[in-house]
Order: C-alpha cells, then sequence, then structure tokens
C-alpha cells in the first residue's frame, strides 16, 4: 500500500497527529509537518485526553506522583481538567509555528476518549487517505500497540514515529526494500519527501543470502533506471535479525526511513527496542 496522504481541499484525508503529553519530539513534529508539505496536505492535531486517566481519578485513593517521586497530590476530574487544558494549549502553539514556518494548513481539537478510538474515528471522518503521526516517541517494547493502529485504523495508509534517539529530518530518504514487488509504490513515497530539499533517495535492499540480493538489486535496477539521484546499498541479513538492520540505518544517516509493517524493521511480532535504540531520524510505516 502506499503511503498517500490527500491534498489541502480535498476533504479525503490529511496529517493527523496524535498528542497527549507536555512533552512531544519535536522531531516528530517537525516530521508530521514535513510529510504534510510533501504531500501538499494539511495538519490536524488531535490532543487527546485519555478517558482511562478520568477513570482512575474517580477513585479516591489514587494519588499522582511526580516524575522525582518526591510530590504526590490527589488526582481528581478538575485538576486533571486544568492541567490537560494547559499542556495542549501549549502543544497546538509549538505546532501551529511549525506549520505556519513550512506553510502548512493547521486545524486542532482536544477530544476525551481512548486514544486508538479517538485515531479512528478522527480518520473515518475524513479519509481514506490520511497518515498519522504520534508525537510521543516509541521504546522497546512489544510491536502489538502498533500493529493495533495499523490493522485497526481503515482510514490510514502509514505511520509515522520516532524513537528517543530522534535528532534530524534532513539527509537522504531511504526506503527498505525486502520485496521489490513493493519498491514502485514506496518509491514515489520517498519521492515526495525528498523533494522537499532535493535529497538523495537510498534503497537499502535486505535478504538473507548474496544470491537473492542480486536477483533484487536487478528487479530494482529496472525500476529506477539510469537515475543519478538514486543509490542502491545491499544487507544480507539472516531473518530475524532485526538489531542488524537497525544498526544499519543508523550508519546510513537518513532524514526518514519508510519501511513497511511485518518486516524486519518493524515486524508484527517481537520487540522494537534495538531500533528505537539507534534511530535517529523518522520512521514512515506502509502497512
Amino acid at each position: 500500500m502506499i503511503a498517500h496522504v490527500a491534498q489541502t481541499g480535498e476533504d479525503r484525508g490529511r496529517v493527523v497527529l496524535q498528542l497527549g503529553s507536555a512533552h512531544p519530539s519535536e522531531v516528530a513534529l517537525e516530521a508530521a509537518v514535513r510529510v504534510a508539505l510533501a504531500f501538499e496536505s494539511e495538519i490536524e492535531s488531535l490532543f487527546i485526553e485519555d478517558a482511562q486517566l478520568f477513570d482512575c481519578a474517580a477513585y479516591g485513593f489514587v494519588r499522582e506522583v511526580s516524575l522525582t517521586g518526591r510530590q504526590r497530590r490527589v488526582m481528581s476530574s478538575a485538576s486533571m481538567t486544568r492541567d490537560l487544558h494547559l499542556v495542549a494549549q501549549a502543544a497546538r502553539r509549538q505546532v501551529e509555528a511549525m506549520a505556519r514556518k513550512a506553510g502548512v494548513p493547521m486545524r486542532s481539537r482536544v477530544v476525551r476518549d481512548e486514544p486508538l478510538r479517538a485515531l479512528s474515528i478522527a480518520c473515518a471522518e475524513t479519509g481514506p487517505w490520511n497518515v498519522v503521526a504520534l508525537a510521543e516517541p516509541f521504546s522497546g517494547g512489544n510491536c502489538s500497540a502498533l500493529k493495533q493502529l495499523l490493522m485497526e485504523i481503515p482510514g490510514m495508509t502509514g505511520l509515522v514515529m520516532v524513537g528517543p534517539k530522534a535528532r534530524r529530518v534532513t539527509g537522504a530518504a531511504i526506503v527498505v526494500v525486502e520485496d521489490v514487488e513493493h519498491l514502485p509504490a514506496m518509491l514515489r513515497t520517498a519521492e515526495r519527501l525528498a523533494t522537499i530539499d532535493g535529497a538523495p533517495i537510498v534503497l537499502l535492499l535486505i535478504a538473507a543470502d548474496a544470491e537473492r540480493l542480486a536477483h533484487m538489486e536487478g528487479q530494482a535496477r529496472l525500476v529506477v533506471e539510469a537515475r543519478e539521484d538514486v543509490r542502491i546499498e545491499q544487507a544480507a541479513v539472516a531473518r530475524g535479525a532485526s538489531a542488524v538492520v537497525a544498526e544499519r540505518l543508523r550508519r546510513l544517516a537518513g532524514g526518514f526511513v519508510i519501511c513497511q509493517f511485518g518486516g524486519l524493521v518493524v515486524p508484527d511480532e517481537g520487540d522494537l527496542k534495538p531500533l528505537a535504540s539507534v534511530l535517529e531520524c523518522p520512521l514512515l510505516v506502509v502497512r
């Protein structure tokens, strides 16, 4: 599937930026703006007040503990509402400043719901060509939450996310190719992102052995022909060696990585820790 985003005015989708805390990743916000700019789309910042937190606040014995552990206070719906209102305002101003600088149209709203449900509703309202961007960095852990997002939101064509070490959005657009049949669609997405600042495109071919890689490279060269802006790299990786792929991506030092869900970069089962520990740029995951 191509990670397409509807253009401004089409009313068929946009970049939906999920916000929910006082400390979103600045690189994640920049990545969302960059995707909207690449597809001539708009951004909707969706600040989600997690309904489960308000359910917890209804219990009198629940206490909120500061990050240092030195302060505690009784949780209440009123105080939580005030705090989240201030956080949402600050996050909106931050995104608005970035969007205005890039010339990207933006709107924002606040909803109180379970995050997955809120995103599903937002994408269903205006779709089917939405890309969801997560403002909070992902960390090591099971892939089940990502799988839910990608499998249970039909109005979403791609997911943008960053790890805790993300620090740039400029550089080559790297396409991770494990199945050459998907290369044309992924290449078009990379072209959109690379056009913003004239960045090169790198195709990282991944296979289990040299023979398979040689076959893939032959097919890839038929697709890209003699383009000087596209470079082909190879990585012979035994199945399951996600850490090797993650390290290769780090060394390529790209500005964006485009990959397919269920492969070695973002598997449908397992741990994202190898990727989270090294990835320094945003990741665009397509189904």
